[in-house]
């Protein structure tokens, strides 16, 4: 896998047009999946988005969902704190992850009426059988390339939310008929990306991205979620990737504009020390800020203790919240 360091850098190069003659003629897509509320790392997409535009690129910023749900600085407000984040650090496109429905149908509606960019989903259903948020969307770059993307949500989400919060949507669990439909719609466009919230764990087959990728022809690029994997290909080449989860890392797909094909695609790991736009790093400290002064009221006491871990730990002979009493 082609992990970078996303260290501190310097904006200011050499020159400035040493610097935009780097990546001038670049169309570079930053991509993250499965956030979970992790609000700080949103100063570090920011501050690497920055970096590549002052090397002459232009950047688009998406996600493969689960940015809803997690951390207690998003789930405080159902999600509603993550919209906001994005929305600061000027995302383009996202898709919808299972844990979105977390907080019911009605909330997520009400949430996304905030969204300031675009929110696309192919293959969930209202009442009315049609999508319940656009089916895919074609982005055209200043320079003229049009990137068609659709956004595919696992069908797991039926039973991992709660059912009485999402009755009447419909979660469509025919990849190929549903991809097949999407790449005749974006057939005109030079690059095709699945913003897949699928993963590619056994346990998700036949609905994983290998399945998807597999079952329609033409998709150019897979951006994926719902796994938390780290990975820059599939098992057998297959052009899927993923960032981990809550941060670990920032997804890159570079685009050239002459020939309007992907060109290379990487992880960029990101550290304490990579560098951060201050402004959303405010924004992030304000939310968080906020919530710990809440959450940080003592007004019960325990005479037990309580074990928040998810599983049985032998350290605490104490059983955890999935598999015991706490």
């Amino acid at each position: 896998a082609m992990v970078l360091s996303l260290s501190v850098t310097s904006f200011a190069a050499d020159t400035d047009s040493e610097a935009k003659a780097e990546m001038a003629g670049k169309t570079v897509i930053l991509h993250t999946n499965d956030v979970h509320g992790a609000i700080e790392g949103y100063a570090y997409i920011t501050a690497l988005k920055a970096d590549y535009e002052a090397k002459g690129a232009e950047v688009i910023l998406v996600d493969a969902g689960d940015y809803s749900q997690g951390e207690v600085y998003v789930s405080d407000t159902k999600g509603l704190d993550a919209v906001e984040m994005m929305n600061v650090t000027g995302y383009d496109v996202v898709t919808l992850g299972n844990h979105e429905f977390d907080y019911g149908y009605a909330q997520l509606k009400e949430n996304m009426t905030k969204a300031d960019f675009k929110i696309l989903c192919a293959n969930v259903y209202g009442e009315d059988g049609i999508p319940i948020f656009d089916a895919n969307y074609t982005y055209t770059t200043k320079s003229g390339v049009k990137i068609g993307f659709f956004g595919m949500e696992t069908p797991e989400a039926q039973t991992k939310a709660n059912p009485a919060l999402i009755k009447g949507l419909k979660f469509d669990t025919g990849l190929k008929a549903v991809a097949e439909k999407q790449l005749e719609a974006l057939k005109d466009d030079d690059v095709v990306i699945a913003l897949s919230h699928l993963g590619v764990d056994d346990s998700s087959k036949p609905y994983t991205s290998y399945d998807l990728y597999n079952a329609a022809k033409g998709i150019d690029f897979i951006i994926d979620g719902h796994s938390h994997s780290v990975m820059t290909k599939g098992k057998n080449g297959e052009p899927i990737q993923s960032t981990g989860t809550a941060f670990e890392n920032v997804g890159v797909i570079v685009i050239d504009n002459a020939t309007k094909k992907i060109e290379k695609n990487m992880l960029v790991k990101v550290t304490e020390d990579s560098a951060k736009d201050e402004a959303v790093a405010k924004a992030a400290q304000d939310i968080t800020d906020a919530i710990n002064a809440e959450y940080g009221a003592v007004f019960a006491k325990s005479e037990v203790e309580l074990n928040g871990d998810r599983s049985y730990s032998s350290k605490t002979d104490l059983y955890g919240n999935r598999d015991g009493e706490t």
